[in-house]
């Protein structure tokens, strides 16, 4: 597979030229037949030398061609996103071959972003803590399609056919809530998710589960509290065993409270942007009347309400490296990740673009994709991969309010996924 679609015609150009070099030769001296075999000989020599050296050169321009085309295309394209900090990792064949951190890690203290840099993942989170319990089924702790009051006995009764399957890709009913405002600004400091549980159990479902497709964050609590009770650990605890079991470094939780080295500020690049609810409401931003600025510092919020669905950090190549070990087979099961990256059915029959914790989808209308894109109050982030082929692009903002960011990601991983 090439790995840029303007590379391949100067390649196949280039060797065609060493040939017809060698052919003008042969076909220009006509000699006796001692000379010619000696010329036979040195010519065969001279064409071996040729074609390695085409090839060389080939292999040369495949190296380099691929990363600047991608260096210029992102330098490029900063400005119009409005990012403060943008990070770009790329995947060819699973193995990261372009990785690219610009602007600014924090404004007020002028720190530059680098590649090591620790970005808020938002809901990418969501195939991490996918990942996370399919470990658990893989070990028997979990089932995917029993009641979680098998594990959850705290929950209320209507709980009693909502399933961990159904949790995992949005079929379950669960809102949690009856102000969706006041879980995007909560400011409580859960201690595990089956403490955030209690909040939000009460509220009925609101279909019956398998039906169809809501997305949910506050589902992603329930499989953190169930992963917790199975477990005995809370889920910032059981997530990092998880990583240390299987080699994955560079994660950790957005806790407030603690120092996470390398973490990023976040923004809000668009003052103007309201915010839109999945109910339909549109909320102005009151609470930043008297702040000046066109660039204003990302409301307060505390992601613990909800840490499995949006509350773990990393860097952007570090995300790439976890999503390269679970498509190579590395952390579950070949079976288990088919599954996983598998489009979930409903009730009916009908089809959805989740898997379980995963998006799943096609390239191109044909090429298997899974990923996912997340947006908080600080941070904007997508995920694309190809299990297939190994190509893979994460893209992490400092910022609510960015422009252009689908745009990048589609350009980026179109020169990464040519023919």
């Amino acid at each position: 597979m090439g790995v840029g679609i303007f590379r391949q015609p100067a390649n196949l150009l280039s060797s065609r030229l060493c040939i017809r070099r060698v052919s003008t030769v042969t076909d220009s001296v006509p000699i006796a037949s001692e000379l010619l075999r000696g010329r036979k000989l040195a010519l065969a020599s001279y064409l071996a030398l040729s074609l390695f050296i085409c090839t060389w050169a080939q292999t040369q321009n495949n190296q380099v061609s691929l990363p600047q085309h991608l260096e210029s295309l992102v330098n490029d394209r900063l400005e119009a996103t409005r990012c403060p900090g943008l990070s770009v990792a790329v995947a060819s064949h699973n193995q990261i071959v372009f990785s690219k951190a610009l602007g600014k890690s924090d404004i007020e203290q002028g720190v530059p972003l680098t590649t090591a840099s620790v970005q808020r993942l938002a809901s990418l989170s969501k195939p991490i803590t996918g990942t996370i319990i399919m470990d658990l089924v893989e070990q028997g702790k979990l089932a995917l399609d029993v009641s979680v009051r098998q594990y959850l006995p705290e929950l209320p009764a209507f709980y009693q056919s909502v399933t961990l399957r159904e949790l995992l890709s949005h079929q379950s009913g669960v809102r949690g809530y009856a102000d969706e405002e006041s879980v995007l600004f909560s400011t409580i400091h859960y201690l595990t998710s089956r403490d955030a549980l209690k909040v939000m159990m009460t509220y009925l479902l609101a279909f019956r589960p398998g039906t169809k497709v809501e997305y949910s964050s506050l589902a992603f609590t329930v499989l953190g509290a169930a992963a917790e009770a199975v477990t005995g650990r809370s889920f910032q605890q059981l997530s990092m065993d998880f990583f240390s079991n299987h080699g994955i470094r560079g994660f950790a939780l957005d806790d407030l409270y603690a120092i996470v080295p390398r973490r990023v500020h976040g923004y809000l690049v668009d003052r103007n942007l309201n915010l839109q609810f999945n109910d339909g409401r549109v909320v102005e931003r009151d609470y930043l009347k008297g702040t000046n600025g066109e660039i204003t510092n990302a409301h307060y919020y505390d992601i613990s309400n909800r840490y499995p669905a949006g509350g773990f950090d990393a860097s952007a190549e570090d995300l790439l490296r976890f999503v390269i070990a679970v498509g190579s087979g590395k952390v579950l099961k070949p079976d288990t990740v088919n599954q996983m990256w598998s489009a979930q059915l409903t009730s009916d029959g009908a089809n959805t673009v989740f898997g379980l914790g995963w998006g799943v989808s096609k390239w191109k209308e044909k090429t298997k994709m899974v990923g996912m894109n997340g947006l908080e109050l600080s941070t904007a982030a997508f995920l694309r991969y190809l299990p297939d082929s190994g190509v893979g692009v994460v893209l992490l903002c400092n910022a609510e309010g960015a422009k252009e960011l689908p745009e990048l990601l589609n350009d980026v991983l179109s020169a990464t996924a040519a023919p």
